[in-house]
């Protein structure tokens, strides 16, 4: 028999969260705000660059030396792509460090695991498939992803494989496409109330993480009592 999930229990547990951690979401997010502004300033840089290029080495004949042209671009390109990365990895590390607290483990902090790649991969092929079924219609698309919610929850919690995941978040979530569907829609609020704040932002994303993850525990441990029961009954 599936237990009945509370939105109000998820928020108050959420909240409890990220109350006794505030100070490390704030750093978590202080550190990735300023990755995102090194990333800023490059791609400024990048495009200050290549019209200085244009204008100047195309039209004016004035240009600087082979080397530090080169020097320059490359500099500018490693600097990019490192920080694009890190704009990647941030999001998958809040997702992460929300499971830890959770799951009453020590906060991951700024550690990065190979469950991030699968993690990566995976939402590569849930949003593409979303995307898809979309096309044939809202309900399609939606019901896609609510049924593969916690694919990457998955991933990050227990490793493994891609195709178990997904097989993993179907299981968990028969049943509750609605609870999920409300569940997005709280979150979506509480993002665009506290997005235009800078120091709510922090509280917005964490919040959500946590939301999310206290979902998956709670299918988590129902959908292991339901197999549990199924391989006693056989």
């Amino acid at each position: 028999m599936k237990k009945r999930l509370s939105i109000k229990d998820l928020l108050h547990a959420s909240w409890k969260n990220f109350i006794e951690h505030f100070m490390d979401w704030l750093m978590l997010f202080g550190v990735q705000l300023i990755v995102l502004f090194g990333f800023f300033i490059c791609c400024a840089a990048s495009l200050a660059l290549a019209y200085y290029f244009f204008v100047e080495l195309c039209l004016f004949k004035c240009a600087l030396s082979g080397y530090s042209k080169l020097f320059t671009v490359a500099t500018i390109s490693i600097i990019s792509v490192v920080s694009l990365f890190f704009m990647v990895i941030f999001p998958i590390m809040y997702k992460q460090n929300a499971l830890d607290l959770v799951f009453n483990r020590t906060m991951s902090g700024f550690d990065v695991n190979n469950r991030f790649f699968s993690y990566a991969v995976a939402m590569f092929v849930y949003w593409m498939v979303v995307m898809i079924a979309s096309c044939f219609g809202f309900l399609p698309g939606l019901f896609l992803a609510q049924r593969w919610r916690f694919v990457g929850l998955h991933l990050l919690y227990h490793g493994g494989s891609v195709r178990e995941a997904f097989r993993s978040s179907w299981h968990m979530t028969r049943g509750y496409i609605w609870f999920l569907v409300g569940v997005s829609i709280i979150q979506w609020v509480i993002f665009s109330f506290c997005s235009p704040t800078l120091v709510l932002i922090v509280l917005a994303i964490a919040l959500n993480r946590l939301i999310d993850a206290n979902m998956y525990k709670q299918l988590h441990i129902e959908d292991d009592k339901n197999i549990l029961l199924c391989s006693c009954e056989s």
